[in-house]
């Protein structure tokens, strides 16, 4: 299902232009967001892990297909914060991702519209400083791979030229502990709601 739905976006990023080069309109953005009530979540551990607030950048490029419908790819990287009740450990990604959002024209001189928000993609994972108690031994903590990113949410143009997004969006990886020659892997869960503000500029 998720192999399938990143091979949909993509078809869509590739073919759209060719039949909407003539009325289709480019735009992109820089962003900086912040994400907050991080969870992240440890198969081989009790419960989730909060996670302090991490700041991102990131920028986007959409394709007009349709005058309300958008489709486009994007790169955003959040900054390491670190995960409450793990010592010193700190956790971050780069996300790589397709998207798509349909604008609602608000006929507002202040807020022009508002839009769905959908992304799809793949997140690599940063870890810093992690270190678990196994068994009275410490063990070391590193990434074992990457994996899925994916988020949805809703934002706005303000002024025709100021963004304003929320997110909630989920990261998947997974982990391998290390202790005496032995290693162990878990599969590890990240989320978290985000806020983004921008700037767009048409093309």
């Amino acid at each position: 299902m998720k192999k399938s739905l990143l091979a949909v976006l993509l078809a869509v990023a590739i073919v759209a232009p060719v039949f909407a080069a003539d009325k289709g309109a480019m735009e992109i953005d820089g962003k900086i967001g912040a994400a907050f009530a991080g969870k992240v979540d440890i198969d081989k551990m009790d419960g989730k892990n909060d996670v302090d607030p991490n700041f991102s950048l990131g920028a986007d490029f959409f394709y007009y297909v349709m005058p309300a419908l958008a489709v486009g790819a994007g790169v955003e990287h959040l900054f390491n914060a670190k995960i409450k009740k793990a010592g010193d450990a700190k956790l971050g990604y780069t996300n790589i991702y397709l998207q798509a959002k349909y604008d609602f024209e608000l006929n507002n001189d202040i807020f022009n519209n508002i839009y769905p928000l959908v992304r799809v993609g793949y997140g690599i994972t940063s870890l810093s400083d992690a270190k678990i108690d196994a068994g009275g031994v410490d063990a070391k903590m590193d990434v074992e791979s990457n994996g899925l990113y994916w988020a949805v949410g809703v934002g706005t143009t303000i002024k025709e030229h100021f963004l304003l997004e929320v997110l909630y969006f989920m990261n998947k990886s997974s982990f391998k502990a290390t202790a005496m020659g032995a290693k162990e892997t878990s599969n590890v869960t990240f989320s978290a709601v985000k806020v983004n503000i921008g700037y767009k500029f048409a093309l």
